[in-house]
This record gives C-alpha cells, structure tokens and sequence, in this order.
C-alpha cells in the first residue's frame, strides 16, 4: 500500500517522517509532500521519497491566460462554486491581492495533480488545517476515488477518530446505539469516572514562556527561512516574534474583564472556540461570529439566568480585548477566567451549549442538556438537541433548559463512539516515537480496509 502524507514543515513534516518509517516496517510505501523544502530534504537525506510544493508549482509555465483556463477547469472539474471557496480559509493568502491567490491556488492543483499521477497513492492523509495544500490534496484525492484519511483526536480510551473522504459527520449510526453487555457498561462507567475525576483539559493551556527555548526556535527559524524557505509562506519568524510578547501583554490586561463564576443564578455554560479553527472557517463559516451567538443564546435565557463564557485554552492571549468586551456587553453574560475547569462549570450549570466543542461531549459525561449549533460528531444521534443557525437559538435555549437527557441513551452512544476509536493521536497532540508507531499500525489497518472492502468502511 502507498501512502502519501502532505505536511506543512518542521515538527508536523519530521513526525509524520517516523510515521512513514514505522508504516515501511509494515511493508507500505510512503511519499511526502511537504510545503518546506528544508523538511523535504531532511526526509530525503533519510531516505524517503519527498516533494517540496513550492519547487513543483514554480516549476510549472503558466501566463495569465493559462492561469485563467485553468481555473475554469478546476472549478469544472471539482465542482466549485468558485475558486475562493479553496483559499478563503488559508491565512497565507490574509491581505493578499485576489489575483495572486488565485494562480496560487491553480499552481496547487497542477503540481499536486502531477504529483498524483506520478506518484500513485492508494491513501491520503494530508492532516486536518486550513491551508490551501490539505484542501487540494483532499480534493484531488476524493475526484480519483482515492481514500483520504483525517485524524482526529477524541476524549475516549482510544483516541482517534479516523474518517474517510470528509471532515464532518456523526461518529457513529444510530443502529449503533445497541444494548450495552455488563462488561461493556462497566467500561464505559470507569471511563466517565475516570475522565471527569482527572478534571484537565484536553488542550494543554496556551503558554508564550520568554527564555533561552524560544530564542533557539526564533534562530532556527530565520535561518531556515534565509538559507532554504524563502518562499514559505507558512514560516513568518518576524510575525511569530511579534506576536509572542504582544500575547503575554494582552493576556495580562484582559484580566479585569473577567468576572466570578454565578453563585446565586443558574446559567449555560457556552465554550468558545479558537477563533481561527479550521472547523469554524471551513465547515461552519457562517458560524464565525460567535459574539453574534453569545448575543442569541443570552437573549434567549429565561429572566434570573445567566450564560457563562470562557475562551479556550489554546486562545490565551489571543483574543484582543475588543472581542472580550463585545463578547460581555450583555448584562446577563460571565466571563470567567480561562483556567476556570470546565469539568466545574459543567457540574454547576443548567445546561450546556456549544458551536462544536468537545465540551458539549464532555456535558454527556455529566449527564447535562446539550445544545449544539455547529454539527459536531456527536450530535444527530438522539443525545443533543440541535440546530444549525443562530436564527433558531431564540427556540432552542428554552427548549434546552426544559430537556431532560437520557442517560441510558448517552451511555449507548458512549459505548458505541468507544468502539469506534483507534489507537494513536495526531502530530499537534503527541509527536512521540511510540505514537509515531502507534498512529502507524491504526493508519496500516485503516488503508487495507478501506483498500480491500468488504470490510466495515470508516467511512463518516
């Protein structure tokens, strides 16, 4: 089996490198496209086929009339409305002339499509983001009947959540919602006794520490950027370094806008999301504003209740205070310090409700109403209440406080999405050898079912 694997650069190039070391032991082939040529080489000097993106689409003779044609064909060919709809959520392309993005984008699409055929890869597995290369090369793979693999990381025992050709679906189908054996509801006990006793996050909290680390990483980044990835337009170590300490000052001064949990009125605990989260801008766009939903689900709330905010932990620091204050203006809105547990705020509130967080699946463990707006892997299945506008929350949040969850049905589909995971997480969650092996024997088994049917698919 061959395997292709489209990496960005530096750590997320170098693991997904032992990843493929690991799947050769398992007597796969793999080629590496990386969008940083000093990452490809070192995957040469290892010894592994790899690709620099850059070399291949400035390699390739375009003028603007090819470019034009071309972009008919692709949007022809892949059935887009427009060629926006695949660059519009890659931050490469923030503030850029139209023009540029669009030969760009169609320079993507060649090299990548020659790369295909050239190469000839049984799977895919370009990681989830938002940049334009993952969405080429998931497109390009699904147009050739090529199964195309996204890892996802989960709360369960076993982690991953591997689906194939899209991004977005229930993990499960309700058929899998069975009766749980006496073996199988003890597991799935243990694991909610065991996941809210240990009361952390899933994300470790945004740090930006100032030491001699970060000043190694800034070195070897303008070094790389000068001797081998000038034109990488994911490596910005001067942008990176401006905005290190502009984090450290901005999470200090957006302290006093933080108030006390609720003590004395009962509230809906709202997570919010990273405000560029690939599943926000790609999957749910129209969702991007989530002072406008913090608004909605505020206004919604009975007299006497209020709707408690905290930013994610992996946005520390980056949310401007501007976005803080708009987010509070309602006088029955809470913002609550960002390390507050989320496990806390869960067992105190009424109910929860979220775009697509994990904490509305954290909200099941505690046996809570959850509302969802965003279409998250554990809705439609009979344990949340769902919608998918803004415009319907003025129904929907009296509805929630009225509903009163299953928990026979939540330990069910527990049971069954459990099933459903792999061994193994993605490189931004553990970049470790034995998750390189780990990850590798789940991607082997997952490629040969999808490869050689008729086994049960993976497919979301």
């Amino acid at each position: 089996m061959r395997f292709l694997f489209t990496t960005l650069q530096y750590v997320e190039s170098d693991f997904y490198g032992r990843v493929g070391a690991e799947l050769a032991r398992h007597g796969d082939e793999v080629v590496h496209l990386s969008y940083s040529r000093r990452a490809a080489g070192k995957l040469r000097r290892r010894g592994w086929e790899a690709e620099c993106l850059p070399d291949l689409m400035g390699a390739l003779a375009l003028d603007q009339s090819a470019v034009a044609r071309e972009a008919e064909r692709i949007e022809r060919d892949y059935d887009l409305a427009a060629l926006t709809d695949v660059y519009r959520t890659d931050w490469a392309c923030d503030a850029r002339p139209q023009g540029w993005c669009a030969e760009r984008t169609v320079r993507h699409f060649l090299a990548i499509e020659r790369l295909f055929d050239r190469a000839r890869p049984d799977v895919v597995v370009p990681e989830v983001g938002s940049e334009t290369m993952r969405t080429v090369a998931h497109l390009v793979g699904i147009s050739r009947r090529i199964p195309v693999l996204f890892l996802f990381y989960t709360i369960f025992p076993r982690p991953l959540r591997l689906y194939v050709d899209r991004m977005e679906g229930p993990i499960v189908d309700d058929s899998d919602l069975r009766e749980l054996a006496e073996d199988e509801r003890a597991e799935v006990e243990d694991f909610i006794a065991g996941f809210v006793g240990r009361d952390r996050p899933i994300r470790e909290y945004r740090r930006v520490p100032i030491g001699p680390r970060r000043a190694r990483v800034l070195a070897r980044h303008l070094l790389v950027r000068a001797l081998w990835d000038r034109d990488n337009d994911y490596l910005r170590p001067l942008r990176w370094l401006r905005a290190q300490p502009l984090e450290r000052i901005r999470a200090r001064a957006v302290r006093r806008l933080y108030d006390a949990i609720p003590t004395d009125r009962p509230f809906v605990y709202f997570p919010l999301h990273v405000v560029d989260d690939y599943k926000i801008k790609r999957l749910v766009p129209h969702l991007a504003d989530q002072a406008s939903i913090v608004d909605h689900i505020a206004a919604a709330l009975p007299d006497g209740h209020d709707l408690v905010i905290k930013e994610h932990p992996m946005s520390i620091g980056r949310n401007p205070a501007t976005l803080l204050r708009r987010l509070r203006r309602a006088p029955n809105v809470r913002l609550v310090e960002p390390r507050t547990s989320s496990h806390a705020l869960i067992s105190r509130s009424r109910a929860v409700a979220v775009i697509s967080s994990t904490v509305g699946l954290e909200g099941l463990l505690h046996a809570k109403p959850v509302l969802t707006i965003g279409r998250p892997f554990y809705s439609g299945l009979g344990v949340t209440l769902d919608v998918t506008s803004p415009h319907e929350l003025a129904e929907a949040v009296p509805a929630l406080l009225e509903l009163r969850p299953d928990r026979e049905r939540i330990l069910r589909f527990l049971g069954a999405a459990m099933r459903r995971g792999h061994p193994g997480a993605p490189a931004l969650v553990d970049r470790s050898a034995a998750n390189a092996a780990t990850l590798a024997e789940s991607l082997h088994r997952a490629g040969r079912r999808e490869r050689y049917p008729p086994e049960v698919s993976l497919r979301a």
